[in-house]
């Protein structure tokens, strides 16, 4: 997810998986469906109720995976990740949600991340604005709604847009953006208030802008988008780290003792996650709609990077806490697997399709592939840098 070219139904080219996935698999599994309605409470923590599902596609590519490993003690330790809920990417999978959702047990919830959002990358060519504004509302997220509508009995946990805000928020430049996300967004979080559907808006993370600062307009900025879409009842609050590799509670923080910033930044998620909650809180946001989650999916072992700002393929990244809602902080609602690991950020050949400098840093795993596929390097990497034991 972070800065992976976007795979758009607005007709940017999908990127190719290096290990496919056959999706017939689904069909021939027995369902196990819920029998009775999904009602979720965004005023309670419902990770204390809810499993994030494990997403059948993921599981397949892990499984192919730990075929490919040698190692015995790693392969074990390879397979426990294949039970393990993460989110899924709904360009790639909407096509299938539905099959998933009949499947989805009543203590189990799906997550969904939106990541299809007009100007957040390279602007769809040969659309206009309009163009975009109605195809990204008509063909994606009425689509999503719909699917959602006609799997009543499922819950589903939805990430909106990670990037977009901050994107929008730090590029005064971009108009284009800056309108996309004012109509988009809204109407997103306005159609996805149902009662089976609960709501995150991704606002970055710690290291993304100067908190110390910016705190009380960028809380503005989402009350403001939260009010356009109506207030909707089901927004819980925001999301954090998405796809990347800052830690929750590491003090001093892991750049700390170097002044490599722009900005003076929080030293982790955690301190980051009070400055908004609280100035949400200040600025009169709905009490409810001041929690966060954590994407953890990578940030098993920190002070890897060069730079705070440096999301590429970390080398020498594990694996973080399994999904969970144990969290020792109120605000803080779980720690998920967002990102899937073993998904290549982005290709380290800068002579390949989408390539980032990022991706070339001393501190970015080579040979990496094009973002988005499979990566079994780092797949086996993260897996060797964890003390599974303990986290799994």
């Amino acid at each position: 997810m972070a800065r992976t070219k976007l795979i758009s139904i607005l007709g940017v080219a999908a990127l190719v998986a290096a290990q496919v996935v056959d999706r017939t698999v689904l069909l021939q599994s027995p369902p196990d469906a819920c029998s009775t309605p999904a009602v979720l409470d965004a005023r309670t923590n419902i990770w204390k109720e809810y499993t994030l599902h494990t997403d059948p596609y993921y599981r397949i590519k892990v499984e192919k995976a730990v075929e490919a490993i040698q190692d015995v003690e790693l392969r074990d330790k390879a397979s426990k990740v294949a039970d393990v809920g993460t989110f899924m990417t709904t360009v790639d999978d909407i096509q299938d949600l539905a099959d998933i959702a009949n499947t989805v047990p009543c203590t189990d919830i799906i997550g969904l991340v939106l990541d299809n959002l007009p100007y957040k990358g390279q602007a769809p060519e040969g659309l206009a604005f309009n163009q975009t504004i109605v195809q990204y509302q008509a063909s994606y997220i009425d689509s999503i709604v719909e699917t959602i509508r006609s799997s009543s009995n499922t819950s589903f946990a939805v990430i909106v847009e990670p990037r977009a805000f901050l994107a929008y928020f730090n590029d005064t430049t971009n108009i284009d953006l800056a309108k996309s996300y004012r109509e988009n967004i809204p109407y997103a979080l306005k159609a996805l208030n149902l009662p089976n559907v609960i709501t995150y808006l991704d606002v970055g993370n710690s290291n993304s802008m100067d908190w110390d600062r910016q705190r009380n307009v960028a809380a503005k900025e989402i009350i403001d988008i939260y009010q356009a879409a109506g207030s909707p009842s089901q927004f819980r609050g925001f999301a954090t780290n998405v796809a990347n590799f800052n830690s929750w509670d590491l003090l001093p923080g892991e750049f700390v003792p170097a002044d490599d910033s722009r900005y003076t930044r929080p030293q982790n998620e955690q301190q980051f996650i009070r400055i908004l909650s609280d100035a949400l809180n200040k600025n009169r946001m709905l009490p409810q709609a001041v929690h966060a989650i954590m994407d953890t999916s990578r940030n098993g072992v920190s002070g890897l990077r060069e730079s705070w700002d440096d999301w590429c393929n970390v080398n020498g990244a594990g694996f973080g806490i399994r999904p969970t809602a144990q969290t020792g902080d109120e605000r803080l609602d779980a720690f998920l697997w967002v990102k899937q690991p073993g998904e290549s950020d982005g290709t380290s050949d800068p002579t390949g399709p989408g390539y980032d400098s990022s991706c070339g840093k001393e501190d970015a795993l080579k040979h990496a592939p094009t973002g988005g596929s499979w990566y079994q390097a780092y797949f086996e990497m993260l897996i060797h840098n964890s003390n599974l034991s303990l986290r799994m």
